[in-house]
C-alpha cells in the first residue's frame, strides 16, 4: 500500500491537499483505491488516476476546505467502515489535529505510508516529527493502529489574539475607571452641596 498525503493549514482555518492512495494491481484491470468527493465539494476538489512505482490507484486534490468540509471529504472517501480519521478543532487561538490510521491489516512489504501538514503558527506539541516551517511529518507503521496528534497556535479569522484581548480588557477596565471615578465625582459635589445648604 502506498498512501502520501500532504496538506496545508491556512491562517483564515482552510485546508488544502494533495493525497495518493494506491496499491500493487492484483489483475491487469484493478484500478487500485479510489477517492468519493461529497457534491457540495466538487468545485473544490478532484480526482485522477494514479500509476507510478508498480501502485495504481487515484490522487485527490482539494482547496479551501473548512475544517468540517476536510472532515467530511475523509468519511465520504474512506466509507461508512473507514480505517483512517482525521479532523481539526478550534479552541481559542490553539487548533488541534487528531487523526487515526488502522494498518493491522496491511503488510510490511511494498508499504510506504507517510504525512504531512504545515500549520501557519508554531506546533507546540506533536507525536510526529516536527520539522522546520512549522511542518509535521509522520510515517505510519502497517500491521499497526496509528494516532497522529498535533497542536499548533495561530489567531484565526474566527478568534481575537492575546494581544486584541488585552487592549479589549484594558479598554474596559478603563472605562470602568472612568465611571466609578465620574459616580465618586458625582457623590462628592452633592456631599458639598449639602453641606453648603447646612
Amino acid at each position: 500500500m502506498r498512501v502520501h498525503a500532504a496538506m496545508a493549514v491556512s491562517s483564515d482555518d482552510l485546508v488544502s491537499g494533495d493525497i495518493v492512495a494506491a496499491v500493487p494491481p492484483a489483475q491487469e484491470s484493478d484500478p487500485g483505491p479510489q477517492f468519493k468527493i461529497p457534491d457540495q465539494l466538487a468545485g473544490r476538489a478532484s480526482t485522477e488516476p494514479y500509476k507510478q512505482d508498480g501502485y495504481v490507484g487515484s490522487r485527490l486534490r482539494f482547496t479551501g476546505l473548512s475544517f468540517d468540509e476536510l472532515h467530511d471529504l475523509a468519511a465520504t472517501s474512506g466509507g461508512s467502515e473507514s480505517r483512517y480519521q482525521l479532523s481539526f478543532r478550534r479552541s481559542g487561538e490553539l487548533v488541534t489535529m487528531s487523526g487515526s490510521a488502522d494498518l493491522s491489516s496491511v503488510r510490511q512489504e511494498r508499504a510506504d505510508i507517510q504525512v504531512k501538514i504545515s500549520f501557519p503558527g508554531a506546533v507546540t506539541d506533536t507525536n510526529g516529527i516536527d520539522e522546520a516551517s512549522n511542518t509535521v511529518a509522520w510515517t505510519l507503521k502497517p500491521g499497526e493502529a496509528t494516532m497522529i496528534s498535533a497542536v499548533t497556535r495561530y489567531a484565526g479569522q474566527g478568534s481575537m489574539s492575546w494581544m486584541a484581548w488585552s487592549l479589549v480588557v484594558g479598554a474596559l477596565a478603563v472605562g470602568a475607571a472612568l465611571v466609578v471615578g465620574a459616580l465618586a465625582l458625582v457623590a462628592h459635589r452633592r456631599a458639598v452641596r449639602v453641606s453648603d445648604l447646612t
